[in-house]
This record gives C-alpha cells, sequence and structure tokens, in this order.
C-alpha cells in the first residue's frame, strides 16, 4: 500500500484499517464519502464507523478514508470472485437475498486486539520519529539536581556567676572599628562580652538551597543558598523575631568541579572543606575561597586499602586596592593566605571503615604587625598596619592592639582619642592528625573519632615582641601586684597559652537518623588552648565559639519521618587560661532535608 499521508508514517495505520476491511463484508451501494455526507447518525456498518472515528481523531484524513474504503471493496470483490472460482462448499446456511452481502461474525476480544494494536503502532512510531512531544520534560533540567534542608532550633545561653565581667569584645571591637578606646574621647565605652546573663530558648532558622548541574560526566557547577545573621563564615543561623522582619539570603557555596577520572579531581570557587577534618580546627558550616585538587588510589584492593591526598590554596583576605584612600601615595598588594595539604589512608572492610588524615594548614600574613607611629591628630584616617587586623574572629586567640598612636602634642595628657584594631599575636602554621573509625554493630555503627592540632609556629616569648609597645591584651592573668606588666623582665609568668588542641568522641547508633526508629547518641570532649588553632574557624557552639575553651558535649538524635528528625545537643565548656567563663550551651533542633 502506498503512503496516503506524512509519508511512510501512515502506512502502518492504513494496511491494519484495510485489514479490517477486507475481513468483513458490507453493502457496497454507496461510497464511504457520499454515506458520511449522507448520514449524520451512526452507521450500522462496523467498517463505516471505524472509519469514521478515524477521520473524527484525525488519525487520517478524509480523502485516505475514501481510498481504504474503495481498496477495501476491490478486494473484498476480487476474493469473492476468486472463491466463486473454485469448486463450492457445501453449507446449510440460507441463500443471499439479492443485493445483499453475507459478513461473517467477527468475536469482539478480536475486534479489541486489532485495536489495541492499531493504537500502539500508531504511538510508538510517534514516539520514534517525534511527531509531538506536548509533556517532554526540557534536556536541561535532566542534568540539574536540587537539594537543601531546614532547621528551626530553641538554644538555651547559660553563664556562670563566677565569670568575670569585664571581657571585652575584641571581634565586636574590630569589625566596627577602629574603636577609640578612650574613655575620655569615647564616653560610649567598648564593647564587652556577655558573661553571666543566661538567654533562653532563643528562637532561629537555618535553611540552606543548594542546586548542582552536571553538564557533561567529568564536568559539575554548584551553588548554595544560605540563611544567616550575618556574613559569619561559621555560621548559617538566623536569628527570628525583629519586629517579623524578613531575613536574610547570601551566597554560601559557588564553585565548578572537575573530575575527568574517579581517582582525580579538582575544584575552584568558594567550596566546601576539601579536607577531611572536624571541628576542632574548621566548624562544619565553614567553606573555603579558592581552588583545591585531589587524588586517591588502591594500594591493596583486595584488603580494601586505599590512599587519598589532598591540597589547595585559599585567599583569606586583600587589601583594598585603594588603600590609603586618603593618600594618593597607595599601598602594595597584600593578600593573606592559607596553603593546606593532606594524606589519608582508607582501610575499608565489611565490618569497619577506618580513615587516618594527616594535615598542615599554613596562614601567611595573618599574624597582627604594630604599625609605624600614626598621628591620626594630624588628619591622617589609617595607619599602615590595618590590614593585619583579622576579617572574622570569635574569641580566645592571644591579641594586642596594633596601631601605635601619636598623642597629639598640643592636647592635654590623656586626651587623645585612640581608635584601635586588635591583631594577632601568633603566626599559625597547624599540624592536623585525624582519626575516624566506624565498626559496624549488626544494624547500628560504633564510630570512634579522635583530632589533635598543635601550632607549629607558636613560641611563647613572641608575646611580648613588641615590648610596651604592643603588649598582649588576652590570656593575661589578673594580679594584685602594683606591677601588671605581663612583659616586664621579673614580673610574674602571667601570659598564659598553648598550642595544643585535641578531641575524642564517640557515637553509636545509626549513622544519619532521618527515618522513623532510627537514632545516635554522641559524647566527647575537647581541649583547645588560646593559640593552637585560629578561633576565627573552629565549632561556634562549644563555649560559643574559639579557643581558650575545654570541656564536654553530647547529643542524641531521633528519626520522625522520612527526611526529618529532632536533635538534643548539650555543650558544658571552661576557660583554659586566664578570666573565669563558663558556659554551657543546650539547643533543640527540627531538621527536615530534602
Amino acid at each position: 500500500m502506498t503512503s496516503i499521508r506524512g509519508g511512510h508514517r501512515w502506512w502502518r495505520v492504513g494496511s491494519a484499517a484495510a485489514a479490517i476491511a477486507s475481513g468483513l463484508t458490507f453493502c457496497a451501494a454507496p461510497a464511504f464519502a457520499q454515506t458520511e455526507a449522507a448520514q449524520g447518525a451512526a452507521s450500522e456498518n462496523l467498517t463505516v464507523n471505524l472509519m469514521r472515528l478515524l477521520v473524527k481523531q484525525h488519525v487520517i484524513t478524509q480523502e485516505a478514508a475514501d481510498q481504504l474504503m474503495a481498496q477495501a471493496q476491490r478486494e473484498t470483490a476480487e476474493a469473492r470472485a476468486a472463491a466463486a472460482s473454485q469448486a463450492p462448499i457445501a453449507t446449510n446456511l440460507p441463500p443471499v437475498a439479492p443485493g445483499a452481502t453475507r459478513i461473517p461474525y467477527v468475536p469482539e476480544i478480536v475486534k479489541n486486539q486489532i485495536r489495541d494494536e492499531v493504537r500502539q503502532e500508531v504511538i510508538q512510531q510517534a514516539k520514534a520519529e517525534n511527531w509531538a512531544q506536548p509533556n517532554q520534560v526540557p534536556a536541561w533540567t535532566k542534568h540539574i539536581q536540587i537539594s537543601g534542608d531546614v532547621r528551626v532550633r530553641s538554644q538555651s545561653d547559660l553563664y556562670s556567676k563566677n565569670n568575670t565581667t569585664d571581657l571585652i569584645n575584641f571581634a565586636a571591637l574590630n569589625a566596627n572599628g577602629p574603636t577609640d578606646i578612650n574613655s575620655y574621647t569615647n564616653p560610649g565605652g567598648i564593647p564587652f562580652l556577655d558573661t553571666q546573663r543566661d538567654r533562653l530558648n532563643q528562637l532561629s532558622i537555618r535553611a540552606r538551597l543548594d542546586i548542582l548541574a552536571t553538564p557533561s560526566p567529568w564536568v559539575s557547577a554548584d551553588i548554595r543558598l544560605a540563611s544567616g545573621q550575618s556574613n559569619s563564615p561559621v555560621s548559617t543561623t538566623q536569628a527570628l523575631g525583629g519586629g517579623l522582619t524578613k531575613k536574610s539570603i547570601w551566597l554560601d557555596r559557588a564553585y565548578i568541579d572537575l573530575h575527568p577520572a574517579p581517582w582525580i579531581g579538582a575544584s575552584a570557587g568558594r567550596m566546601p572543606n576539601p579536607f577531611f577534618s572536624t571541628d576542632l580546627v574548621y566548624d562544619d558550616d565553614l567553606n573555603f575561597d579558592g581552588a583545591a585538587a585531589r587524588g586517591s588510589f588502591d594500594i591493596w584492593p583486595s584488603q580494601g586499602l586505599s590512599l587519598s591526598s589532598s591540597g589547595g590554596a585559599f585567599l583569606i583576605d586583600s587589601q583594598d586596592a585603594n588603600f590609603p584612600s586618603n593618600s594618593d601615595q597607595k599601598a602594595g598588594s597584600k593578600i593573606k593566605w592559607m596553603f593546606g595539604a593532606q594524606v589519608a589512608a582508607n582501610w575499608k572492610t565489611e565490618r569497619f571503615n577506618w580513615r587516618t588524615g594527616l594535615a598542615y594548614y599554613q596562614f601567611q600574613y595573618d599574624r597582627g604587625l604594630l604599625s609605624a607611629p600614626c598621628a591620626l591628630y594630624a588628619g591622617v584616617k589609617q595607619c599602615s598596619t590595618d590590614f593585619t587586623a583579622p576579617a572574622f574572629m570569635q574569641k580566645g586567640n592571644t591579641l594586642f592592639l596594633i596601631r601605635d598612636i601619636v598623642a597629639d602634642p598640643k592636647a592635654t595628657a590623656g586626651t587623645t582619642a585612640i581608635p584601635q584594631y586588635a591583631g594577632l599575636m601568633f603566626d599559625y602554621n597547624i599540624l592536623n592528625l585525624t582519626s575516624s573509625f566506624d565498626l559496624k554493630l549488626g544494624e547500628k555503627h560504633l564510630v570512634l573519632v579522635g583530632d589533635y592540632a598543635r601550632n607549629l609556629a607558636y613560641r611563647h616569648q613572641d608575646a611580648c615582641r613588641y615590648g610596651e609597645a604592643g603588649l598582649p591584651v588576652t590570656n593575661v592573668l589578673s594580679s594584685s601586684l602594683a606591677n601588671t606588666d605581663p612583659c616586664i623582665a621579673g614580673s610574674p609568668a602571667r601570659f598564659k597559652s598553648g598550642p595544643n588542641a585535641w578531641m575524642l568522641k564517640a557515637t553509636y547508633g545509626d549513622l544519619e537518623p532521618y527515618r522513623f526508629g532510627q537514632w545516635n547518641f554522641t559524647a566527647g570532649f575537647k581541649h583547645i588552648a588560646p593559640d593552637a588553632v585560629i578561633d576565627a574557624y573552629n565549632d561556634s557552639d562549644f563555649h560559643l565559639g574559639g579557643t581558650n575553651a575545654k570541656g564536654y558535649f553530647l547529643a542524641a538524635t531521633v528519626g520522625l519521618l522520612e527526611g526529618a528528625n529532632l536533635q538534643f545537643r548539650w555543650f558544658s565548656a571552661d576557660e583554659v587560661f586566664g578570666a573565669p567563663l563558663a558556659i554551657d550551651v543546650g539547643q533543640i533542633d527540627l531538621n527536615v532535608r530534602f
């Protein structure tokens, strides 16, 4: 049969319809088109009704239907002529009346089968030849994955009544600075930390939305938006309240990842932590700005032993290209970097998974420097080392005031403003050893984690490297002696710090309890000397963030529904050195992920 409409795509429809027609006999008087025009109601002839329905459904045209009916009539006539030329077959059927045609009986099951076969052939051919795809999903959506999580938290901060009340909030002093520390010229005073007033049932939220695009098998791009009270690098928590004002959304991640093979890859942009570590050194919410590479290979595949490595360069801060803004003599480019490298061994069997990593993190140009004599009274707005003040910090590291401000010679003594920044006293080159042992116990897991960090650049004597011009202002023990300068020779050794930090943690239960009936329990202990790590980047919950803290922590998590759980956490920490500062933190979190 030749094509009737749209080329060969209608051949099968026509063949099937002709087969139906040729298997049936009908009144041969008028043509189908004439019958259609003459009769608006349904015909008693099955073939006529079938052709009419095909035309109405736009499966075939009216012209094609007429041609099919005509061909079916011809083939039926030819079949009758061939049958008449053969020996007559005895039947008991009555003779056919003049002008009538006998129609053999076709069972209903055969009719249904013919209809279904025609429908399936048409659908299959339509899909194969892309006739129309009204519900087709755009191709680009096949390369996009969307995920995220929402957390609602109630938090209580509890302080010991024995805590000191005169701890300066140096993070706020820098963030709002430079801050005048002279009470005569700044009667409003300097910021202090809350150390005795409890804060109960503080409600907050955290919302994160991640979009991962994979345009090709070995290239991906990731963007994550997150809530946050501020641009703090270690927290995406947003306090509720504030007059029911809308909440802020920040760009939390934006990076490109290249992975041409499973054993090698690289990332560039603002990316998740590329190192195997714990919150002893880096908070779980911390992301890195820069570039990183990674690699891995099996050293004993049959025993599940493999090695991996990672390294990168990360931009911490860069000096404004217009510094100093009030001078036509601009300073040279200054950039703070963190370089990191790590090697790790992984031993994975059906019973356990043991991973151990050794890392080294070098922070360049993060230590504060004492400025050249700075005559602010003469109209100078910036001092030579302002850039060395940390862009962000929590609390715990040893600090000193980095501006060497010259008093106004015409002013009364003590009446010159002293707007200051605080800088880090020490360099930080951190050696970090981390190990995690995951033991399967039936349906549950016992996970043991140990972490140790040491600041290899710490030198106790560096605390007095600037003498009277740059005395340490934190981690100094109070003294009833007349001499309060910890750097004067022969005075009591009142400056206390250290370079070591360690943590032990155990978790038992389900690894990720996000289903009903799942649960886990965690207990651990931390000890973080003031200058073991940079306080800006480690856990923001333990001791309310930073270093110079020791104590225990507990957590219990219960799965509620698919993708939802309830978590209880408790942190109890005291100071390691210095003035008393005991802080307990309780948190109740409702978590949902998708």
